[in-house]
């Protein structure tokens, strides 16, 4: 058994793995990428962190930073000293691939690969990957999303929409997805939201709906995470940019399940970019 920390922009997300099953995941919101001050992001990311620890006590633990990482360094290194965890960032090229593999792991598909973060968005497919600084609490700077109303999310559409490079049969990663599908089934259930499709038409209407409500409503639905209403309108535009091209294939997966299946097996830590191999 061993327990996988990927911890985000937005989420830190814990997977309790064995045998090649997932046996315990769950998210715990913390919006580091909005917050500033590093003694207020060490706060909220220890309170997390210490929520985390007391689920996977005696498991064998491994830490993986991602983009807010890349930014704040010693802010991952002081975590780390703080729990005495097995930690690393991943390189955006590794964090592109490890999450690609987590859906094709023989690298036999065509598809491209979005997965969404706080600071920014992988676009990945079996031969190339590009970082894009698309994250959802990034747009929040950028565009008066907030609500009700977020009079700029057609502007944020389009300017999401002009960055996007060509791409076929979109597979999506990350909260905001899983989060548009939940609230399309209204409820959040990550196994039977694996594979979900959603349309352009429904990720529309359910913008449409978010848009005349304000956070505490969305809150008060208790279908997606707390704190997860902070970043699900930026969110919509992005997954709207990308579903004016095709339907958009949900996956709750994620990096986290290719690490921990490399652990399990004895493969990690390994030289090169894991794509490669």
């Amino acid at each position: 058994m061993v327990a996988i920390l990927d911890l985000g922009s937005n989420s830190f997300i814990l997977l309790v793995y064995e045998k090649g099953r997932a046996i315990m995941e769950k998210v715990y919101e913390v919006g580091l990428k909005s917050i500033k001050d590093d003694k207020q992001a060490f706060r909220v990311a220890k309170q997390s962190l210490e929520k985390i620890k007391s689920e996977i006590d005696g498991i064998e633990t491994y830490a993986f930073g991602t983009a807010i990482f890349r930014e704040r360094r010693h802010l991952f290194e002081r975590l780390m000293k703080y729990f005495g965890l097995n930690g690393m960032i991943l390189s955006e090229k590794e964090e592109a691939y490890l999450t690609y593999l987590s859906v094709d792991p023989k690298r036999s598909m065509n598809i491209t690969v979005f997965d969404l973060g706080g600071g920014s968005l992988e676009v990945v497919t079996k031969d190339w990957f590009v970082s894009l600084g698309l994250g959802t609490h990034v747009l929040n700077s950028i565009f008066d999303l907030s609500l009700p109303s977020a009079k700029d999310f057609d502007k944020a559409v389009d300017y999401v929409s002009k960055q996007l490079p060509d791409f076929d049969n979109p597979v999506g990663i990350g909260g905001s997805f899983v989060a548009i599908a939940a609230l399309k089934v209204k409820k959040w259930d990550l196994k039977s939201l694996d594979g979900f499709i959603l349309t352009f038409e429904d990720i529309q209407k359910i913008s449409e709906e978010l848009r005349k409500m304000n956070p505490q409503q969305i809150v008060n639905m208790k279908i997606i995470p707390p704190g997860r209403e902070k970043t699900i309108v930026a969110g919509c535009t992005v997954a709207i940019a990308i579903a004016t091209k095709g339907n958009i294939k949900v996956s709750t997966k994620g990096f986290r399940y290719t690490l921990a299946e490399m652990i399990e097996e004895g493969k990690w830590p390994i030289s090169g970019v894991p794509g490669e191999i």
